[in-house]
């Protein structure tokens, strides 16, 4: 019975990094692109017709969403704040 609740445990520590790591990836994704459209202010955040645009939409959402997942995790909750505070500093401040 003990070795079945370790697997237990050691399996939702394994589903938590997993969230935390694809939320990290496209966060990463998320804020390269974001540093793209800041160096090349041809476009802004929000026009979506361009395909840093959409990737960076993209990126974001999925980014929020495995955050939300990993939100139990000390670094999802960071990832979080982040993602957020980036979009909003890209709508505010981008070209």
């Amino acid at each position: 019975m003990d070795e079945n609740s370790y697997e237990k445990k050691h399996l939702k520590k394994l589903v938590a990094f997993s969230y935390v790591t694809f939320a990290s990836l496209f966060s990463l994704i998320f804020l390269m692109i974001s540093i793209f459209i800041l160096s090349f202010p041809i476009t802004g955040i929000l026009d979506l017709p361009y395909i840093p645009s959409q990737i960076a939409i993209t990126s974001f959402i999925i980014s929020i969403i495995f955050s939300v997942l990993a939100v139990r995790e000390s670094f999802g909750k960071i990832l979080l704040v982040f993602n957020v505070f980036l979009m909003l500093f890209m709508i505010i401040y981008g070209p």
